[in-house]
């Protein structure tokens, strides 16, 4: 990711997975396998395709593994294909292409596409994600009660100079992220909500405004002769999570912090990536600022 995004100190990285195809092959043998350009394997066809899964946007802390989640949606199709395939005694083979969008700030972004590849023991890496007879039986076991089938491929992410304001809020959306995962939306959306009203603002004479501890963290940083530019920055920067804050408390009470009504996933999401979004750029602001200084 370095050498994509340039050199520096280290920063937080927002990864989105903008979208994958999924295709699913009946294999012979465990073995490293070769694809095509148009990412198929060579002289095969597969026996169940799904196109145009969508992904999520992910944001972690500094020196941190990017693990990026790619969902199958469970329908009886594939557990049929599945299963013939096990009673074949044959094995079960996955082409997963994807294409990424990865960000260090707003203004540097670089978009990257290939397939997820597997570490086959004694054998290489293979851009197939080959299973095992055991794996696929414990796969089967979780079908039973899973709406989505997940895999996981670890990022290797750059180090940071941690702010600690936005590193405690970088823990804590760990939790929001999670809560997401396991699809506990009301739990993410408390997890979010307290991470803006506990760390990112603070009451003031007409209600919510932006902590004076992360405007000095920023005023201070940047030149004289363009504070003034930043000042309006951070009143946009303000006016965004309180807007959010007000959006949460649509689900959950502002008073109390109890459930209201249910939220979506969507809801989740969309208060999820906004603080990602504003706490990536407050971050990468003040130590871009810091190192011109």
């Amino acid at each position: 990711m370095q050498s994509l995004l340039g050199p520096g100190p280290g920063y937080h990285l927002l990864a989105i997975l903008d979208g994958y195809d999924v295709d699913i092959y009946s294999l012979e043998k465990i073995g490293v396998y070769q694809i095509t350009t148009d990412m198929k394997i060579i002289g095969m066809d597969p026996i169940l395709s799904i196109k145009k899964l969508k992904g999520y946007g992910v944001f972690f802390a500094a020196s941190k593994d990017l693990e990026l989640e790619f969902e199958i949606p469970v329908s009886v199709e594939l557990i049929d294909k599945i299963n013939d395939n096990r009673r074949n005694r044959r094995y079960l083979g996955l082409v997963i292409k994807y294409q990424i969008s990865v960000a260090r700030d707003f203004y540097n972004a670089k978009f990257l596409s290939g397939v997820v590849e597997r570490e086959l023991s004694g054998e290489g890496r293979t851009p197939v994600v080959v299973f095992y007879t055991d794996e696929v039986d414990e796969l089967m076991k979780k079908l039973r009660y899973a709406e989505y089938v997940r895999f996981e491929v670890p990022i290797p992410l750059i180090p940071e100079t941690p702010i600690e304001t936005l590193a405690r809020c970088a823990r804590e959306l760990k939790g929001a992220e999670s809560a997401i995962a396991r699809g506990d939306y009301p739990e993410a959306l408390i997890v979010l909500r307290n991470i803006i009203m506990n760390n990112l603002t603070q009451l003031g004479e007409k209600g919510r405004v932006l902590k004076e501890e992360l405007k000095e963290s920023v005023l201070n940083a940047v030149p004289s002769e363009v504070k003034e530019v930043y000042e309006k920055i951070l009143d946009g920067i303000e006016d965004v999570l309180v807007s959010n804050l007000n959006h949460v408390h649509k689900f959950i009470k502002e008073e109390t912090g109890k459930v209201i009504r249910m939220p979506s996933r969507e809801e989740a999401e969309y208060v999820y990536l906004m603080l990602v979004a504003v706490l990536r750029y407050i971050s990468q602001l003040v130590i871009t600022w810091s190192e011109r200084g």
